[in-house]
Parts: C-alpha cells; structure tokens; sequence
C-alpha cells in the first residue's frame, strides 16, 4: 500500500514545535504508513500549488505570524478539495479572523477559553463507532487540558472523546473535547486538542516534559486520526 504523503507545518508555536513537530514526524513514518516533508516556512510551502497537490494529508503544528494570502487561499482549495487535515493542540489557537481556517476546526481557542494546570486525567471515549475510535479505550495522560473552546461560525462538529475538566485543577468543571471531527468541502479535519508541551528544562517545569508524546494513548488516537483524515479509513 503506498504511504500518506504529508505536509507537516510548523515553525512557530507558543509550544515548543522543535521538539513536538519532528517528534510527530517520526512517529507518522515509524508507523510505517505515511511519509512525512516537515516545513517551518509554512506559508512559503504552501504557495507551491503544484507541489502541494501532491499531498494526501496537512498536519497543522502551527500557532504563530499569518500566512500570505496565496498560500492561505492554496490551504482552502485542497482541503476543500478533498485532503485531510490534522490540528494539533494549540493549532487551535491561530488565525483569528481568518473565517474559513475557523470552519474547518470548528472548537478553537478565543476569548473565554483557557485551561488550568498541566496534570494527569482521563480522556474518556465518547463514540466507540467511528473509526478513528473503534476499538481505542479510554486512556490516561498528563497533559494541558483546554476549556470552554469557542464554537465559531456554527460549523457542524463531532465530538469523540472528552476529558473532566476538573475545578480543583482550575478547570472549567465540565466535560471538554478532546478528539473532534468536522468536514470542510471534501477534507475530512481531525482536531487533537491534546498535545502539550513548554519549551524549558522538564526538571524545573514538568509542561516541559514529553511525556504527553511518549504516552501511547495520545500516539495511537493521533496516528488513527491523521490515518483517517486522509484516507477516510483507519488499519489496524
């Protein structure tokens, strides 16, 4: 079977993208099922729409400068088109004002939203039926864990799996999504809120450390997620 063909951006983040981007380059090709070109000239990248036909799938790392208006009208056309798309934590947070973008996350953090302490909790899932999720499991993890993510331009979204935001951890006291689907024109878009890590020494901060991306849990409903984003299908 040929290998996804992905377009990993990143190149600025309030996270920290030099670990987190080829960390999740190597998990998509170590699974034997993607290949993987990493950019951190996003915006440049994208203004290629030739090469960018190419790709089956775009997994968004990014949270930083606006793109150009060429390769944000490039990122409309093929998702819209049919390629998947992936965003991953704090991508959520980006390109405020930049409606179609908004479309196609959904759940994204604007005003109101936050999250309390890095902790460790249970993202529970909440539809065992789709196939990013049959067969998955509940897990646990340490993570960032956002609330009250603002649902822009009332675009239809599917939630797959949640996680209590707890008061005691300044959470919000409700259930909040952690895995989300939603449709923009053909591109199927899988939104992974879960994804946290600080630049700094994990020895003085512990939201420096990886072990969010080491847990398996957070491996395998990312790597199912990107898999069905692109092919609308997901292998065991």
């Amino acid at each position: 079977m040929a290998k996804i063909a992905t377009l990993l951006l990143t190149g600025a983040n309030n996270h920290d993208w030099t670990r987190s981007a080829p960390f999740c380059a190597e998990l998509l090709e170590g699974s034997g099922k993607f290949e993987v070109t990493l950019t951190d000239d996003p915006s440049t990248a994208l203004e290629n729409m030739e090469a960018l036909c190419d790709y089956t799938l775009l997994f968004s790392d990014y949270n930083g400068p606006e793109w150009s208006e060429k390769a944000k009208a490039n990122f409309e056309a093929v998702v819209r088109g049919g390629t998947g798309l992936v965003i991953l934590h704090a991508a959520d947070n980006a390109f405020k004002g930049w409606v179609e973008y908004e479309k196609m996350v959904a759940l994204l953090w604007r005003e109101g939203t936050g999250h309390g302490a890095y902790h460790e909790f249970e993202v529970k899932i909440t539809d065992n039926d789709h196939p990013i999720t049959r067969g998955l499991g509940d897990f646990r993890l340490w993570d960032e864990l956002y609330h009250k993510l603002v649902h822009m331009h009332g675009v239809p979204y599917h939630v797959l799996a949640t996680a209590w935001s707890d008061p005691e951890t300044r959470g919000s006291g409700r259930d909040e999504p952690m895995m989300v689907v939603t449709q923009y024109g053909e591109g199927r878009v899988y939104h992974h809120v879960l994804g946290h890590v600080w630049p700094g020494d994990p020895e003085a901060n512990k939201g420096c450390s990886m072990a969010t991306f080491e847990n398996p849990g957070f491996q395998k409903a990312l790597l199912r997620g990107c898999e069905w984003a692109a092919t609308g299908e997901v292998t065991d």
